[in-house]
């Protein structure tokens, strides 16, 4: 009787075992739409504006804890109007965010989570406009962004639908030319993905 109370405890620790490291690999598409700021700190104003953002998306879950990269292609706009002269810029740009997750399968076919991460935003080409006057932006930037985001994977056999919010604070907005000034951005987006997880 001993040596079965033995055997069964053995088999309770190894099935325990082989459900904490229950691995799901996904990928896929996904897409949505932003809102951006940009505090210049010169008094004149904030610059807001939106775009939208459509890319791929990939990531691995080992039990609750999951890590995704979503390379996309981003549109931001920015925008303000002095004495009734609306000027901005528009940009195109590589926004590629690596996030870690913590997830919480609270029924079997929804996850929720919350997530953070670092995020690389290159920016492709830009136009800045001053009324109807429109010229190219030669000086590009590379920005590193925080980003932290809520989410759910809402999960129909093996085909994922992840609606998710993010925010993403610009940690790198400051403009060393301009020392006098504290310059700040950040963009709130919301995205749906379409994930395969074979």
């Amino acid at each position: 009787m001993k040596n079965i109370n033995i055997i069964l405890l053995i088999m309770g620790i190894l099935l325990s075992g082989q459900s904490m490291n229950h691995v799901n690999a996904y990928f896929g598409l996904q897409t949505g739409f932003n809102y951006s700021t940009y505090d210049p700190d010169d008094e004149a104003g904030t610059f807001t504006g939106t775009g939208f953002q459509i890319g791929l998306g990939m990531g691995v879950d080992v039990n609750t804890f999951g890590v995704r990269v979503a390379p996309v292609f981003k549109t931001t706009s920015f925008n303000r109007t002095i004495i009734n002269i609306e000027t901005g810029a528009n940009y195109n740009n590589l926004f590629l965010p690596v996030s870690l997750q913590l997830k919480a399968g609270m029924v079997p076919i929804v996850s929720p989570y919350l997530s953070a991460g670092l995020a690389g935003n290159f920016q492709l080409d830009g136009t800045a406009y001053i009324g109807s006057l429109k010229s190219s932006i030669d000086d590009l930037e590379n920005d590193l962004l925080l980003s932290l985001a809520l989410g759910t994977d809402i999960k129909v056999t093996k085909l994922w639908i992840t609606p998710e919010f993010s925010f993403n604070y610009n940690l790198t907005a400051e403009d060393s030319d301009t020392q006098n000034r504290a310059e700040s951005s950040y963009d709130l987006s919301f995205s749906v993905g379409i994930y395969y997880a074979p």
